[in-house]
């Protein structure tokens, strides 16, 4: 078994333990069980198929793992944490007014800001595209360890999801003057959360961790990646915080994470 796929299997653990001592109601318990055994057979069951065809379908399979682990943490949501939401309000008051991050959003160039919720839509795309340049640049068994920071920087954010409960500084109006600009893609990028979202929030940043450890494994097996993948990952974290999708100490904390995983297993 590989490492990556042991990871998922004491992710799911986790959450199918988890699940039955929260208070939320039993159909939803027995769902989210259901979904992670799903989840689990998958993973035990591509690591025994035989095939050059499933041997592929294991290699980009955790890329799934990753979307169903994050719509798994959202059922925990129960009630946010006005204590941790004043808090986190209360750091982003620094940066949006005494640092002037504010600024941008009122008074910054059109040009920038739609650069900057183009580079938020781009983390969907980010994981496959990230793995496809291991895929295709790096030995084939780089694989198994690109996937293996990215899940854990992922499956950190949403596994902490449930003992850090808040709502996106957006949902609480705390310093969206950009609402005001009528950015194009912006308007596309909230059709996207209010469908997909799990319309919570989580602290550090999923998509600032696992896009910075995306850049810094992908960057490292494949150098001449290494400076687009993080201007990329660089712009997803700041424009999670100027499109108030995020608040600043989450997506500090998801970039801190993901340097720590690099380093540590990388």
């Amino acid at each position: 078994m590989r490492s990556s796929e042991f990871v998922v299997l004491v992710y799911l653990a986790y959450i199918v333990g988890l699940v039955w001592l929260w208070p939320i109601s039993v159909r939803r318990r027995v769902s989210v069980t259901a979904v992670a055994l799903a989840d689990a057979a998958a993973v035990l069951w591509l690591s025994t198929a035989r095939g050059e065809v499933w041997r592929v379908a294991r290699d980009w399979m955790p890329g799934l793992h990753l979307v169903i682990g994050y719509w798994l943490s959202g059922v925990f949501f129960v009630a946010p944490s006005a204590a941790l939401e004043a808090r986190l309000a209360g750091l982003d008051d620094i940066v949006f007014t005494r640092l002037g991050l504010g600024r941008l959003a009122t008074a910054g160039p059109r040009w920038l800001l739609e650069y900057l919720e183009l580079s938020y839509l781009a983390v969907y795309p980010f994981v496959p595209l990230g793995f496809a340049v291991v895929f295709w640049g790096a030995p084939p068994g780089a694989r198994d360890g690109f996937w293996t920071q990215v899940l854990l920087a992922g499956f950190i954010c949403y596994g902490l999801h449930p003992w850090l409960q808040c709502r996106p500084p957006l949902s609480l109006g705390v310093h969206t003057a950009i609402t005001t600009r009528r950015l194009t893609v912006r308007r596309l990028n909230l059709a996207i959360l209010g469908r997909a979202s799990v319309q919570a929030n989580t602290v550090p940043s999923g998509h600032a961790a696992t896009s910075a450890v995306i850049a810094l494994s992908a960057g490292a097996l494949v150098p001449g990646a290494m400076l687009p993948l993080s201007i990329v990952a660089a712009s997803i974290a700041v424009a999670s915080v100027v499109g108030r999708y995020h608040y600043a100490f989450d997506s500090v904390a998801g970039v801190l994470l993901a340097v720590v995983i690099w380093m540590t297993i990388g």
